[in-house]
């Protein structure tokens, strides 16, 4: 079994259920890993970085979990080869004394 990883994307996006995180956006670090079968299956993990990116700033998520969820369908629609992901979502802004983060494992196998 492969395994792609993306770590440390980091780009800005409105997140949140906080009435200030609705109206500015904030620091994401989002870490990926998505594992596939064999090395003919491989993941374009350019193509995979841009579509969450995208996905989240676009679509301006309340809640990480919602985020998470949607990401990892959005992944596995792009990538019918990924067998298992994981995905975690870091906000490390929102406290000053911890970076918050949620995070998803699935299996499709």
């Amino acid at each position: 079994m492969y395994q792609a990883s993306l770590e440390n994307l980091e780009f800005y996006a409105i997140i949140g259920i906080l009435p200030h995180e609705r109206l500015t956006v904030q620091k994401v670090i989002l870490n990926a890993r998505l594992s596939y079968q064999s090395k003919e299956e491989y993941i374009d993990y350019a193509k995979a970085a841009r579509l969450l990116e995208n996905h989240i700033k676009e679509q301006q998520f309340e809640l990480i979990e919602d985020a998470l969820a949607s990401c990892a369908m959005l992944l596995k629609k792009h990538f019918p080869q990924i067998k298992s992901l994981y995905l975690q979502i870091k906000k490390p802004q929102i406290l000053p004394n911890v970076t918050p983060s949620v995070s998803i494992s699935l299996n499709f196998t």
